[in-house]
């Protein structure tokens, strides 16, 4: 499969669609454009060529963070290794025969950063730091480090055998993060296809318990043909973290350590989606469940299982609700597939809403930019951006023959104290917008496996790079948060190269014991969990 990567670039997308033609739809000049946002405030809808916060003010925010520091020009090398080895001996040279060595340590890991070089070409080859002849060292490979201040990859391929674990736990649809035991241990809980919840060890894998979507059912009873329903992790005072799944005719709740039941909640239709969150402002978590045939929206004790409120929505719900308050009002945001969007308090009723020229496709993210909180989601032909609390339409990226999809992400990724957004299109491509302007910085292609992106900083430039699901002997792809451009791709071999059922996946980045990190979700052959280790110092506070 063919990755293709652009430059970073202060363009909005449809200035890329046109200059790239990217998209089959020519979109207006950049005059042209300029001058329909003008137009924007009287008719209050964007057009195409408008930027997602077309108002936003191109004088520098004195408040405003520096950007993340620049490297001087640096190789990044990464190497296969062997099973049970941590420490190597890296080896750079001008010339082939390692006759002219420029550096020469002991390093730990299976990547490392070699800086202050002069531009120019080399040769890097690494032995496990016990070896003292060549003999033992790694056929040398060439790199070459140009005068740009970036890190020069040697070699994009972390392969199928890198370090970290696996389990055969069938299909995961989604996983997430979760202190589900005392100790501060990061354990991950996953959905099955077949609505199976499970939870495994954070640092090996092994399983802690299974539940099925349907208890009381016998073993051989077929599951249901979808579930959606991504697990809510809870805290509880006295009795310490539970799980709130779906299950047949409602949610229940299970204790985290366990999976042993603690209530259950009959709901009409099936549950979709939920979130937790205070809505009532006492301090403690309501969760607010979502569900279809009929379209309800719940709110639910979670001590007790108890039902607080419920109200019926006027169609299909895109995502979880997303909670939010403004104005001393609490409530969840939700994005309706049919075209609105709108904030519920905690008696389910509407606060507000707003009426979009399209189709909704992703649940709502809430940003900052300065002191204004704005709303991003994703539709049939755009993202777009509306104020809050009074939800206002603000701008849209348009991208005409494609649509957003999955899950939109937010992270500050090279640290200026801003978040940008990174959106998942249905071809495969990954785009990261800046939410000081409204521009896309850049856009590449091989997302088509992808429904949301995680953040690590993987080439140790200081800047987190974006990482999505990839595709047949793909297990994920990283893109470098400057630019844009290909700096790791994790393989899959064997019968795990082989695509399964066609579905999108998610993966999730935590931090491990020792500095490192783990990049954790269901492979491509939907057979299991994968956990892939990553480099020390590579994993920071990421997500919006």
């Amino acid at each position: 499969m063919t990755h293709t990567t652009r430059p970073s670039q202060r363009l909005t997308l449809s200035a890329l669609t046109l200059a790239l033609c990217l998209f089959a739809v020519p979109f207006a000049s950049e005059a042209q454009a300029q001058k329909k946002g003008a137009q924007k405030k009287s008719t209050g809808k964007a057009k195409p060529g408008e930027n997602l916060l077309p108002e936003a003010s191109q004088t520098p925010d004195p408040n405003r963070k520096p950007v993340a520091t620049q490297l001087p020009p640096s190789i990044l090398v990464r190497w296969q290794g062997k099973p049970g080895i941590n420490r190597y001996r890296l080896q750079l040279a001008t010339d082939e025969k390692f006759e002219d060595i420029v550096f020469d340590q002991a390093v730990e890991g299976r990547q490392y950063v070699v800086k202050d070089l002069p531009p120019g070409n080399y040769f890097w080859r690494v032995a496990p730091a016990a070896a003292e002849t060549s003999i033992a060292y790694s056929t040398p490979e060439r790199v070459t480090l140009g005068t740009e201040p970036k890190v020069a990859v040697a070699s994009v391929v972390m392969p199928a055998d890198a370090t970290g674990w696996r389990v055969a736990t069938g299909e995961v649809v989604k996983v997430a993060p979760a202190s589900l035991r005392p100790g501060g241990v990061v354990d991950f809980v996953g959905l099955g296809a077949d609505g199976r919840v499970f939870a495994v060890d954070g640092a090996s894998g092994i399983s802690l318990w299974t539940s099925r979507y349907n208890p009381a059912a016998g073993n051989q009873s077929p599951g249901p043909a979808s579930v959606s329903f991504e697990p809510l992790v809870v805290g509880d005072p006295a009795r310490g973290a539970y799980v709130v799944v779906a299950t047949q005719g409602g949610v229940r709740a299970l204790l985290g350590d366990t999976g042993r039941e603690t209530w259950r909640a009959s709901l009409e239709g099936t549950a979709v989606s939920g979130t937790a969150s205070d809505l009532d402002g006492d301090g403690r978590q309501e969760l607010v469940v979502v569900t279809e045939g009929p379209e309800m929206l719940y709110v639910i004790n979670p001590l007790s299982g108890r039902v607080s409120a419920s109200q019926k929505l006027s169609g299909a719900v895109a995502g979880p609700p997303y909670p939010f308050e403004a104005d001393g009002k609490r409530g969840v945001l939700l994005g309706l597939r049919q075209g609105s969007v709108e904030f519920r308090g905690a008696d389910g009723q509407v606060i507000g809403e707003a009426k979009l020229d399209e189709n909704v496709t992703t649940a709502p993210l809430v940003m900052r930019r300065g002191e204004m909180s704005f709303m991003a989601v994703g539709g049939n032909s755009a993202l777009w951006a509306l104020s809050l609390p009074d939800l206002k339409v603000l701008g849209a990226i348009r991208a005409e023959d494609d649509s957003v999809r999955g899950s939109l992400a937010a992270a500050d990724v090279d640290g200026d104290g801003s978040n940008e957004i990174v959106m998942v299109t249905k071809k495969g491509r990954v785009a990261l917008v800046s939410t000081n302007d409204g521009t896309v910085r850049w856009f590449a292609e091989g997302g088509e496996a992808a429904s949301s992106a995680a953040f690590a900083d993987v080439n140790g430039d200081g800047v987190l790079d974006v990482i999505v699901p990839g595709a047949g002997s793909t297990f994920a792809l990283a893109f470098s948060g400057r630019d844009g451009s290909l700096v790791m791709r994790v393989e899959e071999s064997g019968k795990g190269a082989q695509s399964a059922s066609g579905r999108t996946r998610t993966l999730v980045v935590t931090p491990a014991l020792g500095g490192g990190g783990w990049l954790v979700g269901g492979d491509p052959a939907g057979t299991g969990l994968r956990a892939v280790e990553l480099p020390k110092g590579s994993v920071k506070t990421a997500s919006n």
